[in-house]
């Protein structure tokens, strides 16, 4: 306990007073003369021993009467942790507003954001205006990245509104910390208002600076409850003209109640193209596939809608992704082509199929193409390796087959450079294929399955024969996935992603005198699923207030190139920044995309391709933080300068000032020296000496 006027403690030598008069008694008694007192004897011991008791009580009374007093005067309280820490007269305060999606639910006074609003106020008031005031918000505007007085801060919190943008607790106390950094010198405070939930509060995270007061408040909503469409993804790498897809979509249930019955439509090209209905139990998910017809060529753009109340923005998904009429593919020869690749490509109308030679390539075009094949070459130049290389990890795919007379040390350039194993002899051991990765991409939809959901092979499968092979080292790298393995357990057919494509190398030529793995019924689905695969899948869509670049395909950026975003339906244009990396053009939207939509790139005011732009999901699981957690987290953080603001507190000023003040005690003397008063007319008008 300490006192806020210690020198008032001096008033307690009047104690004395009172004790004074209790030890010298000068009241005077006047003698009465009885013939006889024998029978008063009794009498004046009784009357002495009650009127004893009844001079302690009150002196006793006015001793803690007068004590009270004095300490009423003094204004003791009881110091706070956070108390302890102020060392100076001026304070800086950062306070956080949660503007999310999640903060427009109803609470137990209204609007959450609005009830955010008002505490803020009031949290203003318990300063003084000369303070330093500093607001921010999901958004991280400009505006609030500085400190302003308290009349300031009171005008921007009026104009707080909701935003699309969520960010994690651990990035807003960072950005608090920094900004307060500003301020040395004095006490430094920050205060977090939101409903800190389960998705965006990671205080495990948080680095906070024991030099700073913590103060949260968390705000809760009446109902949890919400029904949303977490993602959406096709199965397939490409969607062929005219053909059918499949859309899976997942759609989450946060609710404590089970949903039935909720139509779920597709729409493309503003046509209805789907519809099923959807079952979601408590807290758990449903998938559901809906099937359509392609059109015949180009971009598809639309959105998958479900109906639920009252959270709606993430009721709808938009998504966009092109129809391809073919898969360019690259056949490098040394001398002559291949039959067997010619038959299988050549033929198929998905594929366009381009054989070269390697006297006659053209580097500059390998962008173009989504697959290239080496064939039988009997050596890899140093410069088509580094092209090779460069084509790879732009999101390229590449296919090594070597040649019966290949060199090894001409492939070690590329084949070393890609992580996989380079070639160390040949095996002219008999063998055949008897190990299939039937989970990997190339297998993984070829065979059918059980019940169970697994693939079984009957033993009497006629697999390819291999009668010479390359010896490919095993290495132990855990990226290098073997898709075909012999009966010894040598890889026939690897592969291993490189950057942000994949390469794949065989252990045989396509030649008979080799094996028959060409003329082999695998043959057909592993190069034809390997072609799949090289289309990269596109995205469906971006995310709102995201920095993910937006990918496109080039050879060089030009200076009088400018690339536009723009939304049609709402007017909004903006420039991206733009960076090129190997084959890929990146554009960086910079977060500057806030609402969900529809939006259209174009080059130099020509249309390239439409974009999907949907809002963050992660506000949409509106499952709360358990606060006990948070608490123990900070503990565990050493961070003793924390606080809980109660939400239903009357006064969130007089809270906080009591944090700050420490807990008062004057009014409670005050109202024992009224006790004690009170108490000593009780023990005079009814504890009376006996006559």
């Amino acid at each position: 306990m300490a006192f806020v006027n210690p020198l008032f403690l001096y008033g307690l030598a009047a104690l004395a007073i009172p004790l004074l008069v209790h030890l010298f008694n000068f009241r005077r008694y006047k003698k009465v003369w009885f013939t006889n007192v024998r029978q008063l004897a009794g009498i004046r011991q009784e009357t002495r021993k009650r009127s004893r008791i009844r001079q302690w009580v009150l002196l006793v009374l006015r001793m803690l009467a007068i004590t009270f007093l004095v300490l009423a005067f003094a204004r003791p309280y009881i110091p706070s942790p956070l108390q302890q820490r102020k060392q100076t007269a001026r304070d800086g305060i950062s306070v956080y507003i949660d503007n999310s999606f999640s903060m427009d639910a109803v609470g137990r006074e209204g609007n959450l954001l609005e009830m955010a609003q008002a505490k803020a106020k009031e949290i203003a008031a318990a300063f003084r205006p000369s303070d330093k005031f500093q607001l921010i918000t999901n958004d991280f505007e400009a505006r609030h990245q500085r400190f302003v007085s308290r009349d300031e801060l009171l005008r921007l919190v009026g104009e707080v509104a909701v935003s699309p943008v969520s960010r994690p607790v651990s990035e807003v106390i960072a950005r608090q910390q920094d900004l307060l950094k500003e301020l040395p010198g004095l006490n430094k405070s920050i205060f977090l208002i939101s409903d800190f939930q389960q998705s965006t509060s990671d205080f495990s995270n948080c680095e906070p600076d024991t030099t700073i007061c913590f103060y949260l408040m968390q705000l809760t909503a009446n109902s949890r409850n919400n029904l949303f469409i977490d993602t959406l993804w096709f199965t397939t790498p490409a969607q062929q003209p005219e053909q059918v897809s499949s859309l899976h979509i997942r759609i989450r249930n946060t609710g404590s109640n089970r949903v039935e019955k909720i139509p779920v439509k597709l729409v493309l090209n503003q046509e209805q193209k789907a519809m099923a209905s959807a079952e979601a139990d408590a807290g758990s998910d449903a998938e559901l596939t809906l099937s359509f017809t392609n059109e015949p060529e180009g971009i598809q753009s639309g959105y998958v809608e479900i109906t639920d109340y009252p959270v709606v923005q993430d009721d709808r998904c938009y998504l966009s992704f092109p129809v391809i009429s073919s898969i360019q593919i690259l056949c490098i020869n040394d001398d002559k082509e291949n039959p067997y690749l010619n038959a299988l490509y050549g033929s198929d109308s998905l594929f366009r199929f381009t054989n070269a030679f390697l006297d006659r390539l053209q580097y500059a075009r390998f962008s173009q193409f989504d697959l290239i094949i080496l064939n039988h070459l009997k050596e890899i130049p140093t410069g088509l390796s580094r092209e090779l290389l460069q084509y790879v990890a732009g999101n390229g795919h590449l296919v090594i087959i070597p040649s019966k007379e290949a060199k090894p040390d001409s492939y070690q350039v590329l084949i070393r450079s890609a992580g996989l194993p380079v070639p160390s002899g040949i095996d002219t051991l008999r063998l055949r294929v008897n190990g299939i990765s039937v989970e990997s991409q190339v297998y993984r939809d070829v065979f059918d399955r059980t019940g169970s959901g697994k693939v079984e092979i009957p033993e009497d499968t006629d697999f390819p024969l291999v009668l010479r092979h390359f010896i490919l080292p095993h290495r132990g790298d855990p990226q290098i996935e073997p898709i075909l393995l012999l009966q010894n357990g040598d890889p026939f057919l690897v592969t291993i992603p490189y950057e942000k494509g994949r390469v794949y190398l065989m252990a045989s030529p396509l030649e008979t005198t080799w094996t028959n793995f060409p003329t082999h019924l695998l043959f057909a689905p592993t190069f034809y699923k390997i072609a799949l695969l090289s289309r990269s899948p596109s995205k469906l869509y971006y995310c709102t207030g995201s920095e993910t670049p937006i990918e496109l395909r080039g050879d060089s950026v030009h200076d009088q190139v400018i690339y536009k975003i723009s939304n049609p339906a709402t007017g909004f244009e903006m420039i991206p920044g733009i960076r090129q990396t190997g084959t890929r053009i990146l554009l960086f939207p910079h977060g500057l995309i806030r609402d969900a939509g529809l939006y259209l790139l174009s080059a130099n005011g020509v249309p390239v391709t439409p974009l999907a732009f949907n809002y963050s999901r992660l506000e949409s699981d509106l499952r709360i933080a358990d606060l006990a957690g948070i608490i123990d987290i900070l503990a565990r953080k050493h961070l003793k300068t924390s606080a809980v603001l109660k939400e239903q507190s009357p006064s969130v000023t007089r809270e906080i000032t009591d944090l700050l003040k420490g807990t008062s005690l004057w009014k409670l003397c005050i109202i024992l020296v009224l006790g004690c008063l009170a108490a000593e007319i009780l023990v005079i008008r009814f504890l009376k000496d006996a006559p």
